[in-house]
């Protein structure tokens, strides 16, 4: 070539620039520089050998990307051949700008050349891929037709851009049909089919034509696999996605990094993250867009500590990161509500230089909004300045808007609202669906209906984010039947819900208590695709467990991932039913998935665990809680009060109480009620003293509190201080309650003729049945049958059904010989249902009925107990007539009633020296409290009894309810 350049012979000079061009071959070409001999007459073959060496300069300008240079030396070139015309054609089908591809088409056609030119199979080719990439069908149209005129050859090529240029512009019939009747299609041909089907939103069909592919024996490359593992992605097809892997790894495109990441993406979106890991693990090399990939992944399924960790690797190991990285770091940001990181990784874009990335900005925006405490008094504040100086500047698109009308509706800044809409108004946006409903939800939360609707209805054909922010901004002010409407007429204009509306009209459903809608949304639901959506399925969550058994709810538990289901609804509607054993199952999957958990759940779950038989588990939840984070908040600090001291462990409820570094009134009542629930009185009133130094104001729970402590230790006088006292001093009017504490009061001391002049002073409402039962309770502490009769008889007129004093007066009635009326009660008790005890050994309950006989081993260990017994001496105490009223009749005598059994059982299993903790569903008769007490000071450990009325801690010989239960 440099001998041809320099050749003495050759009849024509070369423009200086092509000389430079050839030294260097990627610097630019000036036009200007070119000089032309005139030349009388030029041989035709040299004027060939000319246009020739002209064409090689345009490939290497056209190489190089230089586009506007090689047109200049197109433009300036004497003669243009076919092959001219294609250089400078495809240079720009590959960098643009593709519509130049078209205007030079209809120049060559129509040009000084057009009657000499023809196109041939590899022009037509361009001319189509160009109209496929601008999506101009009706150019495309034109180029086939020219094809078929003048019956050009028709080579692979030309077919596969045929085929490329419909499905491009979506008619994929026409693609089709050109796909058939190509003889062999190669795999360029497949792809391109393949690719218009899975672009054009017809998945399932791609993933159909990708099987054929396979059995017509073609091998798809790295493009085709991209395309098949994208409509994977998109239909989350998790089970065709891993055996398309599998093929990949099979014929050894496994260490292509392009497919590696579309792999990533692909688990990622499925939901499975253990996948995405392994891939992103096995991979030799890493560029930018994979450590995006999985960032992004995490992001997706809101794993965002992890994402932040992945961040946070990237950046030591890598040094940088790109606009996408940050964007995806950012939405971690904004769901941890993490500021702080948020305001760090904004200090990084700043120092990048790259704070006028629009795209940036709104994220930015958002994080920030999602941040701070909208409940401030300046929250404008927390937005940094020069994110506002960069806002102020007018530098607004349809992104940064959305975000701040997003920020006018979190504040009710109604005049920010108006003054942005008067800039959609202003920048022509009035046509971006997206920026219309973040409009209509802006007026919706400012409670200006009127403005929402009037934006609403000048909407030309909204679509599905107009409505849905239409229906969740009267969801959102309360107006549910009229959601509900709008729903009904949404659906009625054929226009498709998303997650938001579904998510909105559950809200109304559930706020209407109408299971029925909610029952055929749910359907719709189905039909729709949103089965699996998260938001939809929480909302079907709360729904269900509101308004329908818990169980239902539970099953809709499969459909979305553990750590994504908002347990609290379902905890409490579990909670509600009593059933603690979901409950603990629950935790046991938040704990393995580290699903989401509040501290108000937190609490549910404690209160879950309030029975001695279920401290195990409390503990357990303790501990995990502690890890958690979540033991700081100050309700669940009552909330363990509470839990230990309702499984019988006061010393770690006063440990709790202790470990709080503030305590309120609550936490107060907490403790005094647990110190008055186990017998000790004395360090309640302690505690009185302590909180009124403490300067916390009583309650009526603290008052109930002090009042049963002067009950258990007999101080009278106080009692009725402290009771006068609330009106006059602390303006708390006493209820029911408070004077049923005083009645226990003066019953405990056995000043029966003061109770009952003290019942004729209660105001007439206020003698419910809560009176009359603690008048019962206190005749039966001192066996007065008189008073028992008569404060029975007065719960029955109350309560006809209440067992124990139908139980209590029949007692009562055989004691004083009235046998033919307490016959009669008998009659009427012998529906009742048998008794029972439970004992937890090993994270398992054990139940013991009084209609079912124990198993060898507890007759055994009771026949052994008795017998050490009747060995040191015992004498049953037969005292307490009145307390055996809620037990069933035994023929025989000895240890037989159910809680005797279940501490039986607990001695024969748990380790010496490890308290027993039993609970029974009924009083604890005189006799088995006498045998416990009596059994304590033998067996060198501590038994806990608790029924409905009291905590019983046997010790040495004595019981903490002081023998008044």
């Amino acid at each position: 070539m440099q001998s041809l350049l320099t050749s003495p012979t050759t009849p024509f000079l070369l423009p200086l620039a092509l000389h430079n061009l050839h030294s260097q071959p990627l610097q630019r070409l000036h036009s200007n520089h070119i000089a032309h001999r005139k030349l009388k007459l030029i041989p035709q073959n040299e004027i060939h050998a000319r246009t020739r060496l002209f064409n090689l300069y345009l490939q290497m300008h056209v190489n190089a990307g230089a586009m506007q240079e090689a047109r200049q030396l197109f433009d300036e070139m004497p003669e243009r051949s076919l092959v001219s015309w294609t250089i400078v054609m495809s240079g720009y089908a590959r960098h643009g700008p593709t519509s130049a591809v078209l205007m030079m088409f209809w120049d060559m056609l129509c040009g000084s050349e057009g009657g000499l030119l023809r196109p041939d199979s590899f022009v037509f080719a361009v001319v189509l891929r160009a109209c496929g990439m601008v999506e101009s069908l009706s150019y495309g149209r034109v180029v086939h037709g020219l094809v078929l005129k003048q019956s050009c050859v028709v080579d692979s090529f030309l077919e596969n851009a045929l085929v490329s240029m419909y499905a491009s512009c979506g008619a994929l019939e026409d693609a089709a049909v050109v796909f058939s009747v190509i003889d062999k299609p190669d795999l360029v041909a497949w792809s391109s089919i393949l690719s218009g089907y899975v672009k054009n939103g017809f998945e399932g069909e791609g993933l159909s034509i990708f099987c054929d592919m396979i059995l017509r024996g073609i091998r798809p490359d790295a493009f085709a696999f991209s395309m098949v593992l994208g409509a994977c992605t998109n239909l989350e097809c998790w089970d065709f996605g891993t055996q398309v892997h599998c093929y990949i790894v099979k014929i050894g495109f496994d260490s292509c990094l392009y497919l590696e990441n579309s792999l990533m993406d692909f688990y990622a979106k499925c939901g499975d993250l253990e996948g995405m890991s392994q891939v992103y693990a096995h991979m030799s090399e890493k560029n930018l867009i994979s450590w995006n990939t999985f960032i992004n992944g995490y992001v997706h399924n809101f794993h965002y500590r992890e994402a932040l960790r992945i961040f946070h690797i990237l950046m030591a190991e890598v040094s940088k990161c790109d606009d996408f990285s940050l964007i995806s770091i950012l939405k971690a940001v904004t769901g941890l509500g993490y500021l702080d990181h948020g305001k760090e990784i904004h200090g990084y874009i700043l120092r990048a230089g790259i704070e006028t990335n629009r795209h940036l900005v709104s994220s930015l925006l958002d994080m920030y909004i999602g941040c701070m405490d909208h409940e401030s008094l300046y929250p404008r504040d927390e937005v940094p300045l020069k994110l506002l100086n960069y806002l102020e500047g007018g530098k607004y698109d349809e992104f940064i808007i959305t975000s701040l009308l997003k920020w006018s509706s979190l504040e009710s800044n109604l005049e920010n609202g108006k003054m942005l809409h008067a800039l959609i108004i202003k920048l022509d946006l009035k046509s971006d669906s997206y920026v219309l409903s973040s409009l209509i939800d802006m007026y919706s939360k400012c409670g200006i209906w009127e403005a929402a609707k009037r934006v609403f209805t000048r909407v030309e054909q909204p679509d599905t984010a107009p409505w849905s922010a239409l229906i969740s901004g009267h969801s959102w002010n309360g107006c549910f039947t009229e959601a509900l409407r709008l729903f009904r007429k949404m659906q009625f204009d054929c226009v498709e819900a998303n997650e938001f509306t579904f998510t909105s009209v559950i809200l109304a459903c559930l706020a209407l208590e109408n299971l029925r809608k909610g029952r055929e949304l749910h359907c719709k639901i189905l039909r729709s695709g949103y089965e699996s959506n998260v938001s939809v399925v929480n909302a079907l969550i709360n729904l269900y467990s509101e308004l329908w058994p818990h169980t239902q709810a539970l099953k809709l538990c499969t459909l979305i991932p553990d750590s994504e289901i908002s347990w609290n609804f379902l905890i409490q509607a579990c909670l509600g039913a009593e059933d603690y054993e979901i409950i603990h199952k629950i935790l046991w999957r938040i704990q393995v998935s580290r699903g989401n958990l509040n501290p108000f759940s937190a609490c549910d779950i404690f209160a879950s665990c309030a029975s001695p038989v279920l401290l195990n588990a409390g503990t357990q939840a303790h501990a995990y809680m502690t890890k958690r984070g979540l033991i700081s908040h100050p309700t669940i600090s009552d909330s363990l009060i509470q839990m230990y001291s309702a499984c019988g462990r006061i010393d770690e409820a006063v440990q709790s109480f202790n470990m709080m570094p503030e305590k309120d009134i609550f936490s107060w009542t907490s403790i005094l009620s647990a110190r008055v629930l186990h017998g000790h009185p004395s360090e309640a009133l302690h505690l009185i003293s302590q909180m009124r130094w403490n300067c916390s104001l009583a309650d009526q729970s603290t008052f109930s509190c002090i009042l049963n402590s002067c009950a258990q230790m007999g101080l009278v006088d106080e009692a009725f201080q402290l009771f006068f006292s609330m009106k006059e001093a602390y303006g708390i009017e006493p209820l029911e309650e408070h004077y049923s504490c005083i009645i226990e009061v003066l019953g405990r001391a056995g000043m029966f003729e003061e109770v009952l002049e003290f019942i004729n002073g209660v105001p007439t409402f206020k003698l419910g049945p809560l009176i009359w039962r603690t008048l019962l309770s206190c005749s039966r502490i001192h066996g007065n049958m008189k008073v028992a009769k008569y404060a029975a008889e007065k719960v029955l007129e109350l309560e006809p059904s209440d067992f124990s004093a139908n139980r209590l007066l029949e007692q009562v009635l055989l004691t004083s010989g009235e046998w033919d009326d307490a016959l009669k009660l008998k009659t009427k008790n012998k529906s009742t249902k048998a008794s029972s005890s439970c004992i937890e050994i090993r994270n398992k309950i054990y139940e013991f009925r009084s209609d079912e006989n124990p198993a060898k081993e507890v007759s055994a260990k009771l026949a052994e107990i008795e017998g050490k017994m009747e060995e040191l001496g015992y004498v049953a105490d037969k005292n307490h007539l009145l307390h055996n009223a809620e037990e069933e009749e035994y023929d025989g005598v000895g240890l037989h009633h159910t809680e005797m059994k279940a501490l039986a059982f607990g001695l024969t299993l748990l380790p010496p020296g490890m308290p027993v903790r039993v609970v029974k569903n009924v009083r604890m008769c005189g006799d088995c409290h006498s045998a416990c007490k009596f059994m304590s000071t033998f067996l060198e450990r501590e038994l806990v009894v608790k029924d409905p009325y009291s905590f019983h801690h046997f010790r040495d010989g004595k019981c903490s309810c002081r023998d008044a239960w």
